[in-house]
């Protein structure tokens, strides 16, 4: 299973530093070339979680968020929900089709008052069986540092919930 991330903040670091730490590859999109160079050459986000330092031979960041979601089987959402629509706009309709869609957002999005299912559903045609939710009353920082915490994982496919949670 290929996993990839949609965003580059605290969050999307910290699952970044998560996934990569116990051995996963992952494609991560970060819209920042900038900061896609000092990851690659210092090993941390220089803007978020700096502490956190990564393998980069297990990251393959890149700047182009269609050719992540075409190398991956299972993308994680974590955009602020205030820039979705933003982020998503440029992408053809059916670019989720046959992948597994995990929404790591906190809200509503601003612009249609509509959690992430619904404007993924509406907008690019993702079923609610490849929809999953990362929820938590943990932080970032938390995670990214390795603290005991507690996150959720569910979604409606039983079995696909299992293999993606493991």
């Amino acid at each position: 299973m290929q996993f990839g991330i949609i965003g580059s903040g605290s969050w999307a670091t910290a699952l970044a530093k998560i996934l990569t730490d116990n051995g996963n590859s992952i494609y991560w999109w970060i819209r920042n070339t900038e900061t896609i160079k000092h990851l690659q050459t210092r090993k941390h986000n220089p803007h978020y979680l700096s502490a956190a330092y990564f393998d980069s031979k297990q990251l393959h960041m890149i700047a182009d968020l269609q050719e992540v979601i075409a190398k991956c089987d299972v993308l994680i959402m974590a955009v602020p929900s205030a820039y979705v629509a933003e982020a998503l706009q440029h992408l053809p309709q059916g670019i989720f089709q046959g992948k597994k869609v995990v929404s790591a957002i906190k809200g509503i999005l601003p612009e249609s008052n509509q959690l992430l299912h619904e404007y993924l559903a509406a907008k690019f045609a993702v079923d609610v069986q490849d929809y999953f939710t990362l929820l938590g009353p943990c932080h970032a920082e938390e995670v990214a540092s390795e603290k005991l915490s507690y996150l959720t994982f569910s979604g409606v496919d039983a079995a696909a919930t299992a293999a993606i949670a493991a």
